[in-house]
């Protein structure tokens, strides 16, 4: 019988583990109550998202108090060895960096809950651990720095405070890989194999109405139409954050909104305009002629994978394996 290899995540499968949903629900429902509160709301998570630069705040960011934080270690090290001349700089310079961490930990948070808050089952249950986590190791540091700046003697549980902090820090950022490069949290999706590199007959004209959006298959791959104000739009019909497709999504004139998490995109360049989505949509060159409208990928699709091969109708015997 084949089972399923398991990874770090998959520790969190069991019923064990349940009480993660307990908390994760509510706090899930009062950030998606304030964030959809007002337009002003949507804007700031879009930012936190990373949408207007198109690339996520949260793991650009998380490098500010881990580095402060893996500094003080190193300092505090340095200084357990020093001459008594140099260890009130050492000291000094590892408080400053833990204060430097627990201040830009802060943002790094708030930032990760506008990413956290779109998810659901299993993925939300991982990244409720990965905030748990780093809540305790960021309380291990802010009591740390409290007991730095009273008398010499607490010191050394401020430096086992410190220590644990980064170990529990180090078990957090285990689980937040795990949410990106084993689960696929907020990797864009790229569902279909790359599309033929010349154009493409894909329908009559006639049959792209003003404002009604159409689907069509550039080779296996979906493809969104839009005839808006004389132009034809043509971008990748599924939503890169998780694979919404947009055709079934709402339009306002060129702008399409994903049905799944409502992030938006111009159609007319593929840029996300509202979050939780970070990357430009896959666009596609549009021409008409005789009647016919043509598409071709556009320069970025070249970065796609090669397509598989054909399916197969019937399963197809291999190669026996020695005994």
């Amino acid at each position: 019988m084949t089972k399923q290899a398991r990874t770090l995540s998959s520790l969190l499968e069991t019923p064990t583990w349940g009480w993660l949903d307990a908390v994760a629900e509510p706090l899930q429902t009062v950030a998606h109550k304030m964030y959809r509160a007002s337009p002003v709301g949507l804007t700031v998570k879009s930012v936190l998202n990373g949408t207007p630069f198109r690339h996520r705040v949260h793991p650009a960011i998380v490098a500010v108090p881990i580095g402060a934080w893996v500094t003080a270690a190193i300092l505090d090290v340095a200084e357990s060895r020093a001459d008594r001349r140099d260890k009130r700089g050492l000291q000094a310079a590892a408080d400053t960096s833990i204060a430097l961490g627990v201040v830009s930990a802060l943002p790094s948070a708030v930032s990760g809950v506008a990413d956290w808050v779109d998810l659901y089952d299993h993925h939300r249950r991982v990244g409720m651990a990965h905030a748990l986590l780093n809540t305790v190791a960021l309380g291990c540091y802010g009591a740390s720095l409290a007991l730095r700046r009273g008398s010499d003697h607490q010191r050394g549980l401020a430096k086992v405070l410190s220590g644990t902090g980064l170990g529990i820090l180090g078990l957090a950022g285990a689980f937040g890989g795990e949410l990106v490069f084993t689960l696929g949290v907020n990797a864009p999706h790229t569902l279909y194999p790359k599309p033929p590199e010349g154009e493409t007959d894909v329908i009559a004209s006639d049959e792209l109405v003003e404002g009604v959006p159409v689907v069509v298959e550039v080779g296996r791959v979906p493809v969104l139409l839009l005839r808006r104000d004389g132009n034809i739009h043509a971008v990748q019909d599924w939503c890169p954050h998780a694979g919404g497709p947009l055709s079934q999504g709402t339009f306002d004139g060129d702008v399409v909104e994903c049905p799944w998490h409502q992030s938006r995109f111009c159609m007319a360049d593929g840029a996300p305009l509202q979050g939780p989505a970070a990357v430009p949509l896959r666009t596609f060159e549009t021409r008409e002629s005789d009647g016919r409208v043509f598409v071709s990928p556009s320069f970025e699709s070249q970065s796609w994978p090669p397509p598989p091969e054909l399916a197969r109708d019937h399963p197809q015997h291999i190669r026996q394996g020695s005994s």
